[in-house]
């Protein structure tokens, strides 16, 4: 078995990122987007000298000889007047700084009587006090957002500040979902029309309710195929011709009917690992069918969670682009322990408790699909484990 870090990393290694498009900044549709190219500032910031705070435009050894008069004001917007000699202006936080004036004296620092701006006794001032230089910030052409990053809110408003003519983004993935198994029927179906010998399809749902939401993918497109090489063979080699990445469910273990790494292999794709040292999960396929990645995730419902959100889920981000498609895990300590400890990495559903505090939702096999229905994810426990923690946390929302 494959160490599922290593598979993880083997797998990453193989894979390039999907091509990027050109798009107007239009920062509302943007929102969640992956960067394909640097963003750079297009000039100063501040542009100019601005306050930093409400008060007064001074030259400050004029002021601190005797008090000045006020002589008008300094408007955020609006280009500012030269400071004659001799007096002050009022001026409120970003307004630009008028020419001439060296220092802003901010309100609590001054005494006003009959328009005229005296310094308090107590008022340690220095020269250039409460302005915010011009490019102080950054300056005209430095990276303000490297590419492979998400145009997160804070992103957007750095964004529409700079104001460039178009974005450069990668393009949204196409996700490819292929369910198998005879046994596996719709959702939908009413249970008068439902066997004992046949099950709902939860699979399909799972992984579209995980991707679908993600503003860098496009759409998660879902096929069933019957447990037959020939079916296999034929929607798998249509996925892998049209879709950035292919999951497909079940069929990846060493039973009869299990023809995933044949179907892939029959395509001409390179198995990178099959089987990973984790629980759920264990019978895991990655594998490369030209550049399309193709995952085999086990049938069984927890697996299929477990394995979607700590594997599949970096390498959509590779593939969308992201500069670190597995970020690291919030780590949390468990309420309490319970099992025994395991020779592989042990995927566990928990539900949050209380800040970083987590407890373990009681489960009955990993094909126990109510047990789950109440975690918010999942902790990692490593080989060997058998305490409170901390464990790495992996929420089911990406």
């Amino acid at each position: 078995m494959n160490d599922h870090r290593q598979a993880l990393a083997d797998l990453l290694a193989r894979i390039g990122p999907v091509g990027a498009e050109k798009r107007a900044p239009a920062t509302d549709l943007l929102g969640g987007r992956v960067l394909s190219e640097p963003l750079r500032l297009d000039r100063d910031s501040p542009a100019c000298d601005v306050s930093a705070m409400d008060g007064f435009a001074v030259r400050l050894a004029e002021l601190r000889e005797q008090p000045l008069p006020i002589r008008g004001e300094c408007r955020i917007g609006q280009p500012p007047e030269p400071l004659p000699p001799g007096v002050v202006r009022r001026i409120y936080t970003g307004s630009p700084l008028p020419p001439a004036a060296d220092t802003v004296v901010r309100l609590e620092r001054g005494e006003v009587d009959q328009e005229r701006l005296a310094l308090l006794p107590e008022a340690e001032l220095t020269e250039g006090a409460d302005i915010r230089c011009g490019g102080e910030n950054a300056r005209a052409g430095d990276q303000v957002l490297a590419a492979g990053r998400q145009l997160t809110p804070a992103a957007i408003g750095a964004l529409a500040t700079i104001g460039p003519p178009s974005v450069e983004v990668f393009r949204p993935l196409r996700v490819a979902v292929l369910t198998t198994g005879d046994e596996l029927v719709r959702a939908e179906e009413p249970p008068s029309e439902l066997p004992s010998w046949r099950l709902r399809d939860s699979n399909g749902p799972v992984l579209s309710s995980m991707f679908t939401p993600l503003p860098w993918v496009a759409d998660v497109s879902r096929e069933h195929a019957v447990d037959t090489l020939e079916a296999l063979n034929e929607k798998l080699g249509k996925m892998a011709a049209s879709a950035d990445i292919v999951i497909l469910t079940g069929g990846v273990s060493k039973g009869a009917y299990d023809f995933v790494p044949d179907a892939v292999r029959g395509l001409g794709g390179e198995i990178i690992f099959h089987r990973i040292a984790a629980r759920p999960g264990q019978p895991m396929l990655g594998a490369m069918v030209g550049v399309t990645p193709v995952l085999g995730l086990p049938g069984n419902p927890l697996s299929v969670l477990c394995t979607a959100r700590r594997m599949v889920a970096p390498i959509l981000r590779k593939r969308a682009g992201f500069d670190t498609p597995d970020p690291p895990a919030t780590m949390v300590k468990l309420e309490a322990w319970s099992g025994k400890p395991q020779k592989v990495a042990w995927w566990r559903p928990v539900e949050r408790a209380a800040e970083g505090l987590v407890r373990l939702v009681p489960l009955r096999g990993s094909g126990d699909v109510c047990g789950p229905a109440s975690s918010d994810g999942f902790i990692e426990a490593p080989p060997g484990s058998d305490g409170v923690g901390p464990y790495a946390f992996y929420p089911w929302t990406i």
